[in-house]
């Protein structure tokens, strides 16, 4: 069972390539396989960014040249802007990234986890949660952010969520950002993607773009069983929930071509080499944003291979480093809030709310359910096989091939505050220890469950109303942040979540799951065992222990017009500061009602545009 299980989500994380689907090269792949599961296992997570900023030279600084814009950051927007703009051939790009290629083994998409145990990964977690993440290590949250060509996208679950119209109509009309609109970005939209699932509507999506969308095969005798139970409970049936309609239930949209994850690298980088006017610089750890008397932005200075250098733009600098890194970056360089820089003994250059209003998407991670249909018991020799033909389960991230949203207005022209991710396999002990740093007591209680038969119901909040923040540790880079993201500290989150789960609960209830003989599993939550199971006492403390993150962090640079409560404007210049710009998740102004990968290469070719535009130059 643990094989199968293992299968499903191991990383390998050997430099080089196997030819996958030539008879010669299988055993090697299938030895490759046991052989990273053991390093995976292995793989010491480092307290600091210690490595990286390693220098020869301390006081020597080498001067790596002029650009027309410097790009910080080669994730799900970097990646895009950087793209973009090398389009313009007369001007000179470059993209620094602190991470470095990616291999061809974090292409599979249902390895995801287990590379949150790798080189490919930052490594952060949150301060000790008052009110989530109990059955974690120091009660700390694992915030998972991707370090390497693609930024998160190669290591996330590569699903394709952009979410609901009215988020965006939010943007414009509630937050005051021209231009927002849904109107107004669904060409951005369709502008990156090359849509091949079916069937779609049409008129939402794009043939055309470098970003492959695709649907994975499903498991039989499992989805049909809850798409048809989940109708019995009022949710609809969407064929596409990028669409025209949001809210209901659907097949998952995956980042993939092929059996192959696409990333934000694959999709827009993969032909960097052949540009002459694009420089795309790995293991490149910015540490500081030049800023001069007048307060414009003029170079970036940044550590590789043991040295420091200054690169310096004749035009601008954008930051798109990630909702962590990129306000850290900030802040090292001037540009935050006054008394916290102060306190840390850094020149304040432009007083700023960098850092505030953390927000993420809310996951409980302790709905499961037991069925009598042995749906994965593959072995993990039948798993590959199956992968080079292009089957479940390793073509779906962490398994997730269903997803629905929705409101308590059961109101399509209303956004969705509640997500269901349906995952299967459900984890084990060990592999929710490699996801999560579970504590013991916790590893032992998810070994009750079983992977080939039982699947897991995650339940998230994309609208919650708690905020946390990202603040300094130091004024030494390779300290990391303190991300203290306040899960549930708002009551109404807890009121909501209770709302949701008790919806997610009602299918052990639906005549289809009856007919079919799938049940709630409940199982003895450590910490809870006094409280009588399933009353709401019980659930509420079970929220302490196994709410977490979905990892989709945002708004610590976030978008508005009021530079007292917001860093860039909606242009993503950053105010007070000339010729700087943050385009990255941490810029949005109100997280989305889906996952954020969508999102940020939407705003990556939005902000190409704008950029383009200033300089005269036709889009």
């Amino acid at each position: 069972m643990l094989i199968a299980l293992l299968s499903v989500f191991f990383l390998f994380t050997v430099k080089g390539g196997i030819c996958l689907g030539e008879n010669g090269n299988f055993e090697d792949f299938v030895n490759m396989v046991d052989t990273n599961i053991s390093a995976a296992k292995q793989y010491v997570i480092s307290q600091w960014n210690d490595e990286v900023l390693k220098v020869d030279k301390p006081n020597r600084v080498h001067f790596y040249g002029y650009y027309d814009f410097i790009i910080i950051g080669a994730g799900a927007a970097g990646a895009v802007i950087a793209s973009r703009l090398s389009e313009i051939n007369k001007w000179k790009i470059l993209l620094l990234e602190a991470g470095g290629p990616t291999n061809d083994f974090i292409k599979i998409p249902g390895m995801a986890l287990y590379s949150f145990h790798s080189d490919f990964t930052w490594g952060y977690n949150s301060t000790p949660q008052e009110n989530a993440c109990h059955a974690f290590l120091n009660n700390e949250c694992f915030m998972i952010q991707g370090k390497g060509l693609g930024g998160t996208t190669i290591l996330n679950a590569a699903i394709y969520s952009r979410g609901h119209s009215e988020d965006f109509d939010r943007w414009e009309n509630v937050f005051g950002n021209p231009g927002w609109s849904y109107e107004k970005v669904l060409p951005y939209f369709k502008k990156s993607e090359h849509a091949v699932f079916t069937p779609r509507d049409e008129e939402y999506h794009g043939v055309n773009g470098p970003l492959t969308i695709s649907h994975t095969n499903v498991t039989p005798g499992l989805n049909p069983v809850l798409i048809k139970a989940a109708e019995e409970l009022g949710l609809d049936y969407l064929e596409d929930y990028n669409g025209r309609y949001h809210n209901g239930i659907s097949i998952t949209q995956f980042d993939l071509k092929g059996n192959e994850r696409v990333t934000s690298a694959s999709a827009f980088l993969d032909d960097f080499r052949n540009k002459k006017n694009l420089e795309v610089s790995p293991f490149s750890f910015a540490t500081k944003i030049l800023i001069d008397q007048r307060k414009r932005a003029y170079g970036v200075r940044f550590i590789k291979n043991g040295k420091i250098y200054v690169a310096k733009a004749r035009k601008e600098i954008i930051v798109s480093a990630g909702t962590f890194n990129s306000p850290q970056l900030l802040m090292l360089s001037g540009i935050g809030p006054e008394d916290h820089l102060k306190s840390l003994q850094i020149k304040v250059i432009q007083n700023s709310p960098v850092g505030k209003n953390l927000e993420d998407h809310l996951m409980f991670i302790g709905v499961h359910f037991r069925t009598n249909t042995p749906f994965n018991n593959h072995t993990l020799r039948e798993q590959l096989k199956l992968y080079i033909n292009h089957q479940r389960p390793l073509t779906a991230g962490i398994g997730c091939e269903l997803l629905a949203f929705r409101n308590k207005q059961n109101d399509e022209t209303k956004r969705p505050y509640m997500e269901i991710m349906f995952n299967n396999p459900s984890f084990d002990g060990e592999v929710g220890n490699l996801s999560f740093l579970l504590k013991p007591e916790y590893i032992e209680l998810f070994n009750q469950i079983n992977p080939a038969t039982d699947f897991w119901a995650n339940v998230l909040l994309v609208h919650p109303k708690s905020r946390g923040s990202v603040t300094l540790r130091s004024k030494d880079p390779k300290h990391k942040p303190i991300i203290n993201p306040q899960f549930l500290s708002n009551e109404e989150d807890v009121e909501s979540l209770y709302d949701a789960v008790q919806f997610v609960l009602k299918l052990n209830n639906t005549p289809t799951f009856k007919e079919n003989n799938f049940r709630l599993l409940v199982l003895d939550y450590p910490g809870c065992t006094h409280l009588e199971k399933l009353s709401k006492p019980w659930w509420l403390c079970a929220f302490k222990y196994l709410t977490t993150t979905e990892y989709h962090p945002g708004g610590t640079n976030r978008m508005c017009p009021d530079p007292k409560n917001c860093v860039v404007n909606s242009k993503f210049q950053v105010y007070g500061i000339e010729n700087l710009r943050v385009t990255d998740i941490s810029s949005i102004a109100e997280l989305n009602s889906g996952h954020t990968h969508a999102v940020a290469v939407m705003m990556g070719e939005k902000s190409a545009d704008m950029i383009k535009q200033k300089y005269k130059f036709e889009i």
